[in-house]
């Protein structure tokens, strides 16, 4: 139970992906990410199965580089049953669990399965129709309860989600190169960041 749920981890975000397609091998045809969507398809053969397990997953995060909630779609070959992997940001309430939604349509009530001090996880059993109501869909809406039970709306779009699902899955190398232009970006956001409060705090300095 542990080394599937391990498994069900590693296809949270795009650094555990990238840590399936290294150790199983992605598939062999190079695909670019495209350019204009969060939305990432990893591809592996489970060893003990022989079956390809295909992911589709999004990583939502601040401009600062703060978690705040990742989804994945994840499929595996010759079973109609499909799982949502679903991670939110430790501190909700647990047993209320969470609320998946397309744009404005029925809510699906998800249970947390476990929590770590980086994030808790849910998963959704889904089917096709889930799956259709994402490709004509424009946003995917989780809603947890924090401390205070207040809802906390996480909202990941959908821009580019049919693309993605109905594509050819990326390749390691292509994986790999789009992780580090995040990072990269992720950084230059944090040091503008700190650039703007350095700036204000010189500011407040000055008039007095």
């Amino acid at each position: 139970m542990a080394e599937g749920f391990k498994k069900h981890l590693m296809g949270l975000s795009l650094a555990a992906a990238m840590a399936v397609g290294a150790a199983t091998g992605v598939s062999a045809q190079t695909v670019e990410p495209a350019a204009d969507t969060p939305w990432v398809k990893i591809c592996n053969t489970d060893p003990e199965s022989n079956k390809e397990i295909c992911i589709v997953t999004q990583e939502l995060r601040t401009d600062t580089g703060q978690f705040l909630a990742s989804v994945a779609v994840r499929e595996i070959a010759g079973e109609a049953r499909k799982t949502l992997l679903v991670a939110v940001p430790p501190g909700m309430l647990i047993q209320p669990g969470l609320r998946v939604q397309v744009d404005g349509g029925k809510q699906s009530e998800a249970k947390y399965s476990i929590c770590f001090p980086n994030a808790c996880y849910s998963e959704l059993v889904i089917d096709e129709a889930f799956v259709n109501s994402m490709k004509a869909g424009g946003n995917l809406i989780l809603t947890t309860l924090n401390q205070q039970a207040k809802q906390v709306p996480f909202q990941l779009t959908l821009t580019g989600f049919t693309k993605v699902y109905d594509g050819d899955p990326i390749d390691a190398a292509a994986l790999q190169q789009k992780q580090q232009q995040l990072q990269s970006e992720l950084q230059k956001r944090a040091e503008q960041a700190r650039q703007k409060l350095i700036d204000k705090q010189n500011e407040a300095t000055g008039a007095n």
